[in-house]
């Protein structure tokens, strides 16, 4: 195979490269936590007191455990109480109750006789009321709240209510999309219960979203050129159709996808289609290399957890790719991936050194790779020995930690990769370069069945005028690529088989209502080990640095 076509980009590595950026998320402030276990103090005032010296509860057996009731209060016991000191342990004990999540529950004193030594507290557990008004929801239209109505009443079970089980309702109210709610709890038809009030905001109908960048392969047009039309509830349940179109010099994409509700318990479905071509420029495009890429895909997800600290997912994926790559009118690669991937993935709050966002994701994938062509079947057979079936799993974490003794500082630290048990596929191997890995390095840069990154950034948020929020970044960037999980003779062609990248940048993102843009420079750290023989790095040229511009826009 000529030495050029071996380095031009492919069908597959042009459709890996599409992958999405995605910037952590900041978090709203936490309420503080209930009181328990205050103590009871001294009461000055004039009044009736009692001795107490045995304490009773009823109605919170399946709340918590006697034992952990009456540690809560046992600084009551043998001691002559007022009848505000009496009201303060039922108190203590609703607090204990709401730390535990019964949001609803509460604690009192019931009209007793007090002479024996013996105080009662009667706990209401905290529930809704039954039937279909428990849950109200007002805003939506006469198709829509209902639905909603079911979302939230499969989150909330029928004894007492516990604030995670609201959290989730109202979340997963939350992610229907186009919808924002609110809730508030009510008094109930029914003594003793509550019910649950969800007011509701529909938006527009539909969005647009437009965006110019350089995070392109250079082979095809660094520049592109995208658009994205959204539809929120087209069918009205709870579904999305969101089409999304871009084009390089030397590159078209086009895709599909529609995302919709199966059950109110969060289960959503997604089908997807895409399509791209490509043609290669350059000092390569005497070669006439061309080709397509075209994939459809069917899955479900799962919110596990759903809450405003904790957040857990489970999705599956099934896909089928056909990758087709031509040279002077022949016909090089023409490729069919049957995929499936498992993944779980989500992310956590916490208060350590003034608050910060963990996120993490674990995915496994199986596979099969079909090759429907001669010549690229035999040539496969003496080299990487793609075909047939593979596995590979990939992972990432990270997090967003906020200064506490600075207000407006922020560190980023994050680092994700990808394992593989053989040769790869170009669709499936790791990129080590790009905007969204060693930015120092073009998009393409080191490709490998195995790989990592990790990057650290140091974060500035500030204010620039009426609207405009602003950030500065200053970054480190550092990965390990293997190129082959199994080598072959002439595999390297006089590179290692592994070998590492590094760099360091600034950054700049600014962001208004409606648009946003980001700008990075990076500069290589160290040397590049995977470079051609002429001192090139995969996008043709040997800078020690990239410059990084994305500017969107939504309506």
């Amino acid at each position: 195979m000529n030495l050029a076509w071996a380095a031009a980009p492919d069908a597959g590595q042009l459709l890996n490269e599409q992958r999405r950026l995605n910037p952590a998320t900041q978090r709203g402030d936490t309420p503080a936590a209930p009181t328990v276990n205050a103590p009871l103090g001294d009461d000055g005032q004039a009044g009736l007191r009692a001795r107490i010296d045995r304490i009773r509860f009823t109605g919170a057996d399946d709340l918590l455990p006697e034992t952990e009731l009456q540690a809560l209060v046992a600084d009551a016991k043998g001691r002559q109480l007022s009848h505000s000191q009496l009201q303060s342990l039922a108190a203590r004990v609703t607090a204990a109750l709401q730390k535990r999540g019964f949001v609803l529950a509460r604690a009192y004193l019931p009209r007793q006789d007090l002479t024996q030594g013996e105080l009662e507290i009667a706990v209401l557990s905290g529930r809704l009321q039954s039937g279909a008004n428990r849950v109200q929801v007002m805003g939506a239209d006469d198709r829509l709240a209902p639905r909603l109505g079911a979302i939230a009443d499969s989150a909330l079970a029928q004894g007492p209510v516990r604030y995670e089980q609201l959290e989730r309702a109202l979340l997963l109210i939350n992610d229907v999309p186009g919808v924002q709610a609110r809730a508030t709890l009510e008094r109930g038809d029914e003594p003793g219960t509550s019910r649950l009030a969800v007011r509701t905001e529909t938006g527009r109908a539909w969005a647009l979203d437009a965006s110019v960048d350089d995070f392109n392969n250079r082979y095809t047009g660094q520049w592109r050129a995208s658009a994205a039309a959204t539809l929120y509830r087209p069918l009205n349940r709870e579904d999305l159709l969101q089409a999304t179109v871009s084009r390089t010099d030397g590159s078209r994409q086009a895709a599909l996808a529609y995302g919709f509700s199966v059950h109110p318990s969060g289960l959503r479905a997604q089908l997807a289609t895409t399509w791209m071509d490509y043609r290669v420029g350059e000092d390569l495009k005497p070669l006439d290399l061309r080709g397509t890429a075209r994939t459809v895909s069917a899955g479900l997800s799962y919110p596990l957890l759903r809450g405003r600290e904790r957040n857990l997912w489970v999705s599956a994926d099934a896909e089928q790719r056909t990758l087709v790559d031509d040279a002077l009118g022949q016909t090089l690669r023409d490729r069919r991936l049957n995929r499936l991937s498992v993944n779980v993935y989500g992310n956590a709050w916490d208060g350590l050194l003034g608050g910060a966002q963990n996120d993490f994701g674990l995915g496994v994938t199986t596979g099969t790779v079909t090759l429907r062509n001669a010549a690229d079947q035999f040539a496969d057979a003496v080299t990487a020995r793609t075909a047939g079936s593979y596995d590979k799993a990939t992972w990432r974490v990270s997090r967003l930690q906020t200064a506490q003794a600075l207000p407006g500082w922020g560190v980023y630290v994050g680092a994700y990769g990808q394992l593989s048990a053989r040769n790869l596929d170009s669709s499936e191997k790791f990129l080590l370069g790009g905007p969204s890995g060693v930015r120092a390095y073009p998009v393409g840069e080191a490709s490998g069945d195995n790989g990592w990154v990790g990057t650290a950034e140091l974060r500035r948020e500030l204010r620039i005028g009426s609207g405009i929020a602003a950030q500065l970044i200053g970054f480190v960037d550092y990965g390990r690529v293997e190129q082959h999980e199994r080598l072959w003779a002439g595999a390297l062609g006089g590179q290692p088989n592994s070998y590492a990248l590094g760099g360091a940048g600034v950054g700049a993102n600014l962001a208004g209502e409606r648009w946003a843009v980001r700008a990075s420079w990076a500069h290589a750290v160290g040397h590049n080990a995977g470079r051609s023989a002429a001192g090139r790095d995969a996008d043709g040229r040997a800078d020690r640095q990239r410059f990084w511009l994305q500017a969107s826009f939504h309506y």
